[in-house]
């Protein structure tokens, strides 16, 4: 008999996919009877249906280990890119003059915004000393 059904049935009583639904290979009559969900959950809490633990994704906690210098192989742009950083920093410094745009000329907003594209900028704290200041 085809149990896809009850898999489906079971899943969504419990929250999770259908992949993680396993049956005890013994005791499949037994869920081959079970018409309601009341007794597909007896059949559970028997742990004749049980459900296997995620795989999933690692928590930052688990990332966050095994991270030091010790662990680390290759360049530190094998780890992250050249174009990525740059990127990252790029619009960082771009979000922070956006922030302050109100407080500065639109000349000297579209000057540090060239100096930032062109690399000349490179830091918050430069671009504060570049816009004298005002933020």
């Amino acid at each position: 008999m085809n149990l896809e059904k009850k898999k489906q049935i079971i899943s969504r009583m419990l929250g999770v996919g259908k992949g993680r639904i396993k049956f005890n290979p013994e005791r499949i009559t037994d869920i081959e009877d079970a018409v309601t969900k009341q007794e597909l959950r007896s059949l559970i809490n028997d742990g004749v249906i049980y459900v296997i633990p995620a795989k999933g994704q690692k928590t930052k906690k688990e990332e966050k280990k095994r991270r030091g210098y010790g662990s680390r192989k290759g360049k530190k742009t094998a780890r992250m890119g050249k174009k990525e950083r740059w990127v990252t920093q790029v619009r960082a410094l771009r979000n922070y003059l956006k922030s302050v745009k109100t407080q500065v000329s639109k000349e000297k907003y579209w000057e540090a915004y060239r100096k930032i594209k062109g690399g000349e900028i490179k830091t918050i704290a430069r671009l504060k000393e570049y816009l004298g200041g005002s933020s």
